[in-house]
């Protein structure tokens, strides 16, 4: 009889073998630290994908040699709340094609890692511009309405929901992925 561990191992190396898309999630501030995200990911996802679960404060170069270390066909980055930053640096240092906003912080710059998101419903704004009330990002607020727009004008999928901020990553997952 093959023990529980012998089990993750093949699992694991079967994975390897068949799976040639990677998922890179960046968390946020606070709670929700790379070990957060990687807990929001349902384990369909985890079976079917490489995923690797960063924080916030990664280093854009550092997570392009990681990725150029990995033998992949396809990536999938996502970024909540102040991860959504990470994935605008990524998307303008890097090819990407699936990109996830989850209720994002959005940087003043956002507009010039636009032009390099995947075209159509493969880049999903998902969030809720009622929780950035209180300025916890400067100029979130302002600036995810003008994204959204952005994003819809070039066929992109956008979807505004009444949701607490925690709960977004599990229902994107759920919903999006």
């Amino acid at each position: 009889m093959i023990g529980n561990k012998m089990k993750t191992l093949i699992r694991k190396i079967l994975k390897e073998q068949t799976s040639k898309t990677v998922l890179v999630a960046f968390g946020g501030i606070d709670y929700a630290t790379a070990k957060w995200m990687n807990q929001q990911i349902p384990q369909r996802i985890k079976d079917s994908k490489t995923v690797i679960t960063k924080s916030y404060t990664s280093k854009t170069a550092d997570v392009v040699k990681e990725l150029n270390k990995i033998d992949y066909n396809r990536l999938e980055v996502v970024g909540f709340s102040a991860g959504g930053k990470d994935v605008f640096e990524l998307v303008k240092a890097i090819d990407i094609n699936f990109l996830g906003l989850i209720d994002p912080s959005v940087p003043t710059d956002w507009k010039v890692g636009l032009d390099n998101f995947p075209a159509g419903k493969d880049s999903i704004l998902f969030f809720d511009n009622s929780n950035w009330i209180g300025n916890k990002v400067k100029g979130t607020r302002e600036r995810q309405p003008l994204l959204a727009t952005a994003m819809e004008d070039k066929g992109m999928e956008v979807k505004e929901e009444d949701l607490r901020h925690s709960n977004f990553p599990k229902i994107f997952f759920e919903t999006y992925m």
